[in-house]
């Protein structure tokens, strides 16, 4: 039930390839056609949903993805099997990396898992991935007056369904997964003449080695819902683009910086994320946090965002103010808030201190969504305390019960999956999962397995 993040690579021209001291014969392969495919993803669960990622496959060794953050930002990852690019067009960066997986080939998975049957679905071999499985399709709606077809395949715990044209080119795709529903939108789907330049680094970049196994680029998939960052070695010290956002959400408890508070809510409502039904809970609950952190400054935090939209200032500001816990926001979010809040009315509004967590009902089935796990998540990225991991890790267990409803099913699947990534993401949550092997032996094969999985990223 967990995944394992998606890649995508290039080759390098005659002249970099020597620079590099690479073997020229990467330069060399040749192909007659490729494939262009243009998908735009409409889940809520990403800071990038919405976006437009262009992908380009030739062959089964090259590989290109072009995925916009923010303005001018453009992240480009490439690959020549077994060679691994990863590019910041914006800094004009590449990073270089080896592939040193045995089978050498492209993979280009929808989603990321460690489930074979779902990595198995990858870009560029949809309808393919249905025809092998045996699948029929069966009549859909007219779109636009065209006739379509839909392949229906159950794969563990995740269900896919793709819509097809007569002529077999997908139109969209949509994964229900216990982390949620994801759809993808196929707005190009060709095959063209094969274009050379589409596989190199662009002239202008500086390519560097990558400093370590686990670099960005080092790793085998890329993911759709963004790759993972890493560690930061310094504070984020303004926040102008989304990317500035999700190093300071994402490393808070490393650095923290609540000067930068208003800037990044602002940044949060400019790129939608308050919008978002699955990006408001753990941004919330890791602004409560902050306020928690720093009460003195709440009512000058809560003054300086009255540029934020009514809906936002009404709506999401006091779900923050509660879940601080503390009495001046709670005083000040009634002053502020407007009308009936869904937020609170589905999650609650108890404090989420750390001292409290006792009294969440995380652990009942009261929890009918992952949003809670998200909750948690945001709290630990505020203030690294360990008590949000191990409330998390309690709901582990359903996963291997017989007695439980689907939806403790669904959150168990969706906090193993949450903490194989952070683990590689975070070096304190990867401890911290190593020291509750130990600590706590009804876990130890579901977090052997967890660390297990993150450290093969």
């Amino acid at each position: 039930m967990n995944k394992s993040k998606l890649r995508v690579l290039l080759t390098l021209t005659f002249y970099l390839c020597s620079a590099l001291g690479v073997s020229p014969a990467l330069g060399a392969a040749k192909f007659e056609t490729m494939q262009k495919i243009v998908v735009r993803c409409l889940t809520d669960q990403d800071m990038l949903a919405g976006n437009v990622r262009t992908i380009y496959r030739a062959g089964a060794t090259q590989g290109r993805l072009e995925e916009p953050l923010t303005g001018s930002r453009q992240k480009l990852l490439v690959i020549d099997c077994p060679h691994v690019w990863t590019v910041d067009m914006e800094t004009g960066q590449a990073e270089h990396m080896l592939d040193k997986d045995s089978d050498s080939k492209l993979h280009l998975p929808i989603i990321s898992s460690r489930q074979k049957e779902s990595a198995a679905l990858e870009f560029g071999q949809e309808v393919e991935f249905f025809k092998t499985r045996g699948v029929k399709p069966v009549e859909g709606p007219l779109v636009d007056g065209k006739k379509t077809s839909i392949y229906n395949c159950v794969a563990g715990p995740v269900q896919f369904d793709l819509m097809v044209l007569e002529s077999g080119l997908p139109l969209k795709l949509t994964v229900n997964a216990p982390r949620g529903k994801r759809v993808f939108e196929y707005v190009e789907y060709r095959t063209m003449p094969y274009e050379a330049e589409k596989f190199q680094v662009p002239p202008t970049v500086t390519v560097v080695e990558a400093p370590k196994p686990g670099s960005i680029a080092a790793r085998r998939h890329y993911s759709t819902s963004g790759s993972a960052t890493h560690e930061p070695a310094a504070p984020v010290k303004e926040i102008k683009t989304s990317y500035d956002l999700q190093i300071w959400l994402t490393y808070y408890y490393l650095f923290p910086e609540p000067d930068l508070l208003v800037s990044a809510v602002k940044r949060m409502e400019a790129d939608g994320t308050f919008d978002s039904l699955g990006g408001s809970p753990p941004v919330c609950a890791f602004l409560a946090s902050i306020f928690a952190q720093n009460p003195d400054r709440i009512a000058a935090w809560v003054e300086e965002l009255k540029c934020l939209s009514p809906e936002h200032r009404e709506q999401i500001l006091p779900v923050a103010l509660k879940w601080s816990g503390n009495d001046k926001a709670i005083e000040l979010a009634g002053k502020i808030a407007g009308g009936d809040n869904i937020l609170l009315r589905e999650l609650g509004s108890l404090s989420l201190a750390p001292d409290n967590l006792d009294k969440l009902q995380l652990d009942k089935l009261q929890i009918v969504s992952p949003s809670h796990l998200d909750m948690l998540w945001g709290c630990f990225m505020a203030s690294g305390d360990r008590r949000y991991l191990e409330k998390i890790m309690s709901v582990l267990p359903w996963l291997h019960k017989k007695d439980v409803e689907l939806s403790q099913i669904i959150i168990a699947g969706a906090a193993e999956w949450s903490l194989t990534s952070n683990c590689y993401q975070h070096k304190k949550v990867m401890q911290i999962c190593q020291e509750e092997m130990q600590n706590r032996p009804e876990l130890k094969e579901q977090l052997t397995e967890i660390v297990r999985s993150a450290q093969d990223k």
